[in-house]
């Protein structure tokens, strides 16, 4: 190539060379996607259409049509420096993609996806050889029948990854399960898809089956290389919070090397990138950094080009009319095999009916896959014409915009359907995901929280689904008037604003203990960080539950324990932070006493069996926290003991309140029914809790019969240091067993218990007090 134009130099009368004019090509793109984003955005629309149409308006069809525009966008050797500009940002998201995919669940979900995907393809095959009895006479192919039915087929049953990605990350729906199988379902068609692709290449070009196999060697040993690295480098700058830019830039040039070598086989590198990504160590400092160095360009620039890209090749001038005919069959058969292959596979394994539209339509999507096809060395085929090449690209064009509009239009209808399930941890099973938001200000909390993770998650790791969260909590001063919130940063609270420095110490130290804790439990915590003042953080803390759709917040409390083991207030601020996100959460919630000394510790690698007691009186606090310790029980490390407090007044109880009058008896009755039933749901309750762990010898269960408050302190007093942990719920209204408690409490928002549990000089455990998560008919009480 001239050196001239790499050096982006105008040759003769040219003012602008086709590197110059890609990348201003690249700027307009930028523009007009943002553009038609902040107009299709107040109606539910993702991203990539937005930014497909703004590659429309660049394309043949609408402002390249101008001669002037034509002749300066398309070049004469502009296709080079697309093509290669192309495969670069393929590699980049591809090996991003890799690195963010949630292994855990697609290891859980393998059989739903590998289902949805067969019986695509399975349908899509069928559609394709009936659509071929169309095409032959219709575009007069009189050879070599095989390569257009698989071209066909690749078209057809093709499903875009990145543009699932980034739609299912617009629309929020990245931590939900329909979400994450959505885009389980996206990655292994189009990996099925990518091996295709490369079996036609390798039935045009010939057989290719030694150069495979040295990709696949060297693919793994790319792979080991990083198994190597990863770990390594960050022990070379300990006290940095991530590596240095030249050490990032080792695995790029590793990658790109890999990729190029790959692709100069004709041989797409799709499949080693995400490969190299999915397989890349989870856990510490470098996996922590290439998701920060990568995901802000990546999904701010990198996709909005690409997708903008599929736009600018769409063109249709030079189709006629029976082109036209094919350019609709195609879309329609495509649109129609997804519908009948997806719903046949969600018929199969009994997904929810609500979903049977929305997945379909979204898996419909196209992108790279079938463009590199559209792109291959057809030559010496005799029926791959320009025209054939318009007709698919506008094909794929077309059926991402239509599938993409569908798609959102279906949320916004059913948006229901879609929204945060606000339910409580009484009704959830044991083997449905239990998603946990943790929150911290600094590493004293951060320890707290990881061994509340380490004793949910089960002896020998998360058996059953678990991803555990992790909140760095940041108070901004005062002075600052900018607020960053929590999904403007990444996993590890990196951003584009350049305010990473909050918390930069205590969020070292929070990322070296969580690092540790992986490397002994084999257990990821994924991190966040919010950046906002006290005065809203509440506010954020309740948006981020939404949006990361977990299950229940644990808080810590707002004293902590000092080294002579006295308590020391960390601050007003924190409690009444506290008490607004009691108030306002919309899930349940937890409060988190941390005798980190005296108390509970971290069960993995702790030398012996610790004991925990869940305190039960009664009502929906105390079952939201005994549904708590169902986790807890799985955990061998872990030895749970119930013990659940019974008023002696309870089997010979008389009304109250005989000398009510007339008027005042239908309330009365009222209340009485309300706590008639509510007994009646914590007997039905502890009944099974009692039948499904300690009939099994699981958990251990101790009955205390006890008259009053007074009564029920001396017991509590008794018990203070025979746990670890006291597990307990926080409200209980007027109970018997707690009267004349109110008297002495200092911290109201821990519940009468969960107060003198917290203050008592005789108790040395750590307490974690649970409250369900109230809905908008329930007062917000301080028991």
């Amino acid at each position: 190539m001239d050196p001239k134009l790499l050096l982006c130099l105008p040759q003769g009368d040219e003012l602008f060379n086709p590197l110059n004019t890609m990348f201003i090509q690249m700027a307009c793109i930028l523009v007009f996607s943002q553009l038609f984003y902040l107009l299709l955005k107040p109606c539910g629309q993702a991203g990539p259409v937005a930014q497909i149409l703004a590659g429309i308006v660049l394309s043949p069809v609408l402002l390249s049509r101008i001669p002037k525009v034509k002749e300066f966008f398309l070049q004469k050797n502009a296709a080079d420096y697309y093509s290669f500009f192309s495969f670069a940002l393929r590699t980049s998201f591809m090996f991003l993609i890799g690195l963010e995919v949630d292994l855990h669940f697609m290891r859980r979900n393998f059989k739903k996806a590998a289902v949805i995907t067969l019986s695509s393809f399975v349908v899509s095959g069928l559609l394709s050889f009936a659509s071929l009895m169309l095409f032959i006479p219709l575009f007069g192919i009189k050879e070599d029948y095989f390569t257009f039915f698989l071209v066909l087929l690749v078209t057809l049953s093709n499903t875009a990854s990145p543009v699932v990605v980034r739609s299912i990350a617009d629309w929020k729906l990245n931590t939900c399960e329909i979400g994450r199988l959505t885009i389980s379902c996206a990655l292994f068609i189009e990996l099925t898809n990518v091996v295709l692709y490369t079996i036609i290449m390798a039935f045009i070009s010939g057989t290719i089956i030694l150069e495979l196999f040295l990709f696949l060697l060297a693919t793994v040993a790319l792979i080991l290389i990083n198994m190597v690295l990863a770990p390594w480098l960050p022990k070379r700058n300990p006290k940095e919070k991530y590596l240095s830019k030249a050490e990032t830039l080792v695995f790029f040039i590793f990658l790109l090397i890999i990729g190029i070598t790959i692709e100069s086989y004709d041989v797409n590198s799709s499949v080693s990138v995400f490969t190299i990504g999915i397989m890349f160590p989870r856990q510490g400092k470098t996996h922590r950094t290439l998701i920060q160095r990568l995901s802000y360009p990546i999904h701010e620039f990198v996709l909005p080009v690409y997708f903008g890209y599929i736009g600018f090749r769409f063109s249709i001038i030079a189709l006629t009319k029976r082109f036209y005919l094919g350019l609709v069959i195609i879309v329609v058969v495509t649109i129609i095999g997804k519908f009948i292959g997806v719903i046949s596979a969600c018929m199969y394994l009994k997904i929810p009916k609500k979903y049977w539209l929305f997945l379909p339509t979204i898996l419909s999507v196209k992108g790279h896959v079938g463009l590199l096809l559209l792109d291959s060395n057809y030559s010496e085929k005799k029926w791959w014409t320009t025209t054939i090449h318009d007709m698919m690209v506008a094909a794929l064009v077309i059926t991402t915009l239509v599938s993409g509009v569908l798609a959102s239009f279906l949320l916004k209808a059913r948006e229901k359907d879609f929204a945060y399930e606000k339910t409580s941890l009484e009704s959830h099973n044991t083997n449905e995901e239990l998603r946990v938001l943790s929150c911290a200000y600094g590493v004293r909390h951060a320890r707290g929280a990881i061994s509340l993770v380490s004793a949910l998650s089960g002896s020998r790791g998360a058996s059953d689904p678990f991803t555990p969260l992790l909140m760095h909590l940041v108070p901004l001063p005062k002075k600052r008037k900018s607020e960053l919130m929590y999904h403007e940063h990444d996993e590890d609270g990196g951003n584009a604003n350049g305010d990473d420095e909050f918390g930069t110490n205590e969020g070292l130290e929070i990322n070296d203990s969580i690092d540790s804790f992986a490397k002994d439990s084999k257990i990821l915590i994924q991190q966040v960080k919010l950046v906002t003042q006290m005065l809203n953080m509440h506010e954020e803390i309740c948006n981020a539950t939404e949006d990361l759709r977990v299950s229940i917040v644990f808080l810590p409390f707002h004293k902590h324990q000092r080294i002579d083991g006295k308590t020391t207030n960390d601050g007003e601020l924190f409690r009444q932070m506290n008490r607004n996100v009691l108030r306002h959460a919309p899930c349940s919630i937890g409060i988190f006493v941390d005798r980190n000394i005296t108390g509970f510790q971290q069960p993995h690698g702790f030398d012996s069996v610790q004991h925990v007691a869940a305190l039960f009186f009664g009502g929906p606090d105390d079952r939201e926290a005994l549904a708590l310790c169902k986790w807890l029980a799985n955990n061998t490390l872990i030895h749970l003991t119930v013990i659940q407090f019974v008023s002696e007044e309870s089997k010979a109880e008389t009304p109250v309140g005989n000398a009510m009058t007339r008027d005042n008896n239908e309330v009365f009755m009222e209340v009485l029914g309300r706590n008639q039933t509510e007994q009646e749901t914590d007997r039905s309750f502890l009944e099974e809790f009692y039948n499904r762990f300690v009939t099994t010898g699981q958990v251990g269960f101790i009955e205390k019969l006890v008259s009053n408050g007074p009564h029920t302190l001396t017991i509590l007093r008794e018990i203070g240091e025979m746990y670890s942990l006291f597990v307990v719920g926080k409200s209980r209204g007027d109970c018997p067993m707690t009267v004349r408690m109110k008297d002495w409490e200092e911290c109201p928002e821990l519940g009468t218990v969960g107060d003198f549990l917290a203050s008592s000089l005789d108790v040395n455990a750590s307490v974690l007090v649970v409250q369900r998560q109230r809905h908008s008919h329930d007062s917000f009480i301080d028991d």
